[in-house]
């Protein structure tokens, strides 16, 4: 039978939020990175706002502050959910985070110093401080609220976050009311199919084995060695985490060899690194950027980065989020290009668990009523046929739908839950019994996106 479109609200994918919202947090559990690095966690100890803070900097007091408002960050994080907190960024630094006063935020008399030491000499100091302390809820919340900043809810009205989508079991969304008009309109969870056990199984496995491409922006006026460096550090977490990246080199092997065929097949109708992607079998691309800046002041380099990494389904180029983080100023001895680089690779470590939760989720909503295969049929100049193909292969997916249609070729979106091989099979399955189909025949699969012939 046919199946309706799902929302992010139905019972099928409840389980999935669950799951993927425990798998989440494993993640950042057991992230390893940089020493430098501090990853958003939860409370520590189990103890009532206590937070992990990590700071660094040329003198004791800096780095100690940094760490102070390191635990804020988490605390923030915590408190409205990694989307929200990703999407209010700009305000969030500019308000809260860079505040000049950060005893404000937190109980110093609950600070314990977990690590303390000087990476640098008695004359130039490079201090690393890592803490747990209580954070001032009250206060970080009156700022949050003062700019308008709510629970699971980003600033440009982005969807709630996982721990919102399962209902009351983790976490209330903190969502205004709606009524009247909206009321009438909002989705309920009667209106749409129970997920299957295997269906809920397919998707599970199918986030949990998705293949990630991670590269920079080529526009980009910063050093390539620079931004190499930086995509590097994205695939080290990705790999240290069990998860699947495709080489930089890679990259850079078909985007140099094959810039050719990819004007010709795109006409540069979509953008290299998609067309790369699918190349490759990625189901997400990250596209990476940074500005960064660097000084020299007393023989000591300092560097900082300002990242912003934005992730896209493949076979759309659908936006599935945007990460943007500006790293805390680091200190080196030997260059201020050390500096940079030590901000930079900081910085995408620190963003990356965003980027993975924030793909993890949209992908899930995406998948909830199958993965979305595009099929291209050549040759589709019988449009009776062409829609008796369609109406008994939607019998047999999930959904249909129509995209474009011409006599030269009709092009599809399939939303179906297997493998690609499985759907080819499928509509060989499904071109036997129509009448003129018979001869219907394979010319291409790139990824999620395959053509056909009519054989006419």
């Amino acid at each position: 039978m046919r199946r309706d479109l799902r929302t992010i609200d139905s019972p099928r994918v409840r389980g999935l939020w669950l799951f993927g919202a425990v798998a989440l947090v494993a993640l950042a559990g057991c992230a390893s990175g940089p020493s430098f690095t501090s990853i958003p966690g939860s409370a520590a100890g189990g103890a009532s706002d206590v937070y992990p803070g990590s700071g660094r900097g040329p003198s004791l007091a800096i780095a100690m502050n940094d760490a102070k408002m390191d635990a804020v960050r988490n605390a923030v994080i915590d408190m409205i959910g990694a989307q929200a907190e990703a999407a209010n960024s700009a305000t969030l630094d500019r308000e809260l985070y860079n505040t000049r006063n950060p005893n404000a935020f937190v109980f110093n008399e609950t600070m314990q110093t977990v690590r303390r030491e000087n990476l640098g000499t008695i004359d130039q100091m490079d201090m690393v401080f890592d803490i747990t302390i209580r954070v001032n809820r009250p206060a970080i919340e009156g700022v949050l609220a003062a700019n308008g900043i709510g629970s699971g809810v980003a600033a440009s009205g982005e969807r709630r976050t996982a721990e919102g989508l399962v209902g009351g079991s983790l976490a209330d969304t903190g969502s205004p009311a709606r009524g009247g008009a909206a009321d009438a309109i909002a989705a309920q969870p009667d209106d749409w199919a129970e997920a299957t056990p295997e269906e809920q199984r397919f998707i599970r496995r199918y986030i949990d084995t998705m293949t990630y491409l991670v590269y920079f922006n080529q526009e980009s006026p910063e050093s390539p060695f620079l931004m190499r460096s930086a995509v590097n550090q994205a695939n080290s977490y990705l790999i240290s985490n069990g998860m699947i990246a495709v080489d930089a080199g890679q990259v850079e092997s078909i985007t140099r060899d094959l810039q050719l065929v990819y004007e010709e097949e795109t006409g540069r109708e979509v953008s290299i690194l998609q067309w790369v992607a699918q190349r490759l079998g990625a189901d997400v691309y990250v596209e990476l950027d940074a500005v960064t800046s660097g000084e020299t002041q007393a023989g000591t380099h300092f560097g900082s980065a300002n990242v912003t990494m934005r992730m896209f389904e493949t076979s759309t180029g659908q936006l599935l989020g945007t990460v943007n983080r500006r790293s805390q100023r680091t200190a080196s001895r030997s260059s201020q290009e050390d500096a940079v680089l030590n901000a930079l690779q900081s910085t995408v470590f620190q963003a990356m668990p965003l980027v993975v939760e924030q793909s993890r989720i949209q992908m899930a909503l995406s998948a909830s009523r199958g993965v979305r295969y595009q099929v291209v049929i050549q040759n589709s100049s019988d449009s009776r046929t062409m829609s008796e193909f369609r109406r008994r292969l939607r019998s047999r997916t999930s959904d249909i739908v129509t995209v474009s249609q011409t006599a030269d070729q009709t092009q599809y979106d399939v939303f179906f839950f297997g493998r690609a091989d499985e759907l080819e099979d499928l509509i060989y399955d499904v071109s036997a019994t129509v009448p003129g189909m018979e001869n219907l025949y394979h010319v291409l699969t790139r990824g999620k996106s395959m053509t056909f012939n009519t054989g006419w």
